[in-house]
């Protein structure tokens, strides 16, 4: 069984289209550091505009092996200047039994399942 990791981010005013565009960015560096699987990312948008973004890790994935990757770090970053990162629990999704998300078809296609 893999692990994931599952974050939220309230995009300031206008910004929800760049921080899934950055997010797409963090996937492929995450993903080329060999940190996170070839597995798609799951990016989402709640009803007030809302983003939280799903990766499954590999087993050499820690917060602190990202940060010290340069481009990991920047990217990280440029998120935090397009948004704040938010408790899960904090989205008004996460108050109903099954919350309910659009997903983003931005990211390209994996070869992995």
């Amino acid at each position: 069984m893999a692990t994931s990791i599952i974050v939220g981010y309230r995009p300031f005013p206008g910004r929800t289209d760049l921080v899934i565009s950055i997010l797409l960015e963090v996937y492929e560096a995450l993903q080329q550091a060999g940190l996170i699987t070839a597995r798609r990312p799951w990016i989402m948008r709640g009803a007030d505009g809302d983003v939280v973004a799903a990766f499954e890790m590999t087993d050499e994935y820690s917060f602190e092996a990202s940060e010290r990757i340069r481009e990991i770090s920047a990217l990280r970053a440029r998120l935090m200047g397009v948004a704040e990162r938010v408790p899960l629990s904090s989205l008004s999704e996460t108050s109903r039994p099954i919350a309910e998300f659009e997903t983003s078809t931005g990211f390209p296609a994996a070869t992995a399942t």
